[in-house]
Formats: structure tokens, C-alpha cells, sequence
């Protein structure tokens, strides 16, 4: 009863552990740090048809240089095992987790308006108005700290390039689910049937044992 229930957990358990989740990180990530860079670069506040602020503007190239640099990370985490991975991911959670903080809530400041301002207008003052693209940009960086997240908890549990040949041996014949790792629900199942579940199918280690000694009896009563 107990392997039933530990089997019925498994998957809930490694939702995020198989080659899925690593996918779904990768792509948190990469298309995080993408928008980022597209957010950074759209107007966040304008003050006439004329006048407009981009964050890369506002933030003085900040906003557009961390998402290039979480971008960078998010490749280079393809060529590195799973200590690499984490320590990316804790550097770009690190930097997402500040730029949330300071960088969507950031505005031009006065005399920054008004130079803008004086090369089509002679007007003394103004007002500010926001586009949502600093909203787009914090939900941006939401994205690319989830991936993170998952890089950090979850790194330890996905396929390794390096490891793939050692899997291969230690699981030749074992059922596969559709994670790409054993079937625990049918590797369990195979042995309550008394059969070796790495014989795809074929007879236990027992049964062969028991026919052994069977073929030994016969043989000694001929004799």
C-alpha cells in the first residue's frame, strides 16, 4: 500500500524535473530577458506626441544592459551542469530581484523634460504621462526570476549531457515515462509481478534461477 501511494506522489513531486521543466525554465528565461530588452527600449512616459521617455532613457542604458546580461546567462547555463546552472541562476535572481525594486518606478527628471521639451516648445511646464511600459517590464523580469527559480530548485533532478551514457547502462530495459526517466508506477508493478523489470518484459533473475535448478534436478534423476 505504501508503494502505491509513494508511486501516485512521484509525478506531482517531479512536475518540474524531467526534461519538461528544464524546457519550460530555458524558455522563462530566454523569453524573459528578451522582453525585458524590448520593454526597456519602448516609451514608459511621454508628454506630447513629440516627447518621449524610454526606460533605457530614464534608467541611463541600465534597464536594456541587465536584460542583455540575464539573456547572456540564460545561453551560456546550456553549456554548464548543474552547479553552473545554480550559481547563474542566483546571479540573475540577485539582479532581477533589484531592478524589480528600483528600475520600473524610475521617471525623467525636470530638466531632463524640459530639454526635451524646449527643442519643439517654449511651454514652462508639463505633465507626465505613463505608457504601462514599465508595467511590461516588471512582468517581464517576473518571467525571467520564475525561470531563475526553477533553474535553482529543480537543476539537480534534469538530464546532464555528461550523464547520459551512465543513465543509459543503469537503465537499459526499465520503462520509460513520458519525462524520459524510469517509470516508477511500472517498474513497481513489474516487481509485485515477480518479473525483473529491466528484461523488457522477459523472465525475473527467480524465474531463471528456479529453471537452473529445475534443468539440474531433471538431469540428476536421468542419471
Amino acid at each position: 500500500m505504501t508503494r502505491r501511494v509513494g508511486t501516485q506522489d512521484g509525478p506531482k513531486q517531479s512536475r518540474f524535473a524531467g526534461t519538461r521543466g528544464r524546457t519550460l525554465a530555458f524558455a522563462l528565461l530566454v523569453l524573459g530577458a528578451i522582453a525585458v530588452v524590448a520593454t526597456a527600449t519602448v516609451p514608459w512616459y511621454y508628454v506630447d506626441s513629440r516627447t518621449r521617455f524610454s526606460g533605457t532613457a530614464i534608467t541611463g542604458g541600465a534597464a536594456e544592459v541587465l536584460g542583455v546580461a540575464v539573456l547572456a546567462g540564460a545561453l551560456l547555463m546550456v553549456a554548464l551542469r548543474t552547479t553552473g546552472r545554480r550559481i547563474v541562476a542566483v546571479l540573475i535572481a540577485v539582479i532581477g530581484v533589484l531592478a524589480v525594486i528600483f528600475l520600473p518606478w524610475q521617471r525623467p527628471d525636470s530638466d531632463e523634460v524640459f530639454t526635451e521639451l524646449r527643442q519643439h516648445s517654449l511651454s514652462d511646464s508639463y505633465t507626465l504621462h505613463p505608457t504601462g511600459g514599465n508595467l511590461g517590464y516588471l512582468v517581464s523580469w517576473l518571467a525571467a526570476l520564475s525561470g531563475a527559480v526553477l533553474v535553482m530548485l529543480y537543476a539537480h533532478r534534469w538530464p546532464q549531457r555528461a550523464g547520459r551514457f551512465e543513465r543509459t547502462a543503469a537503465t537499459d530495459g526499465m520503462p520509460i515515462g513520458p519525462d524520459g526517466e524510469p517509470d516508477a508506477a511500472a517498474i513497481w508493478k513489474a516487481i509485485d509481478s515477480g518479473q525483473d523489470p529491466t528484461s523488457d518484459g522477459g523472465p525475473s533473475a527467480d524465474g531463471d534461477a528456479d529453471a537452473d535448478a529445475s534443468h539440474g534436478a531433471g538431469d540428476r534423476t536421468k542419471n
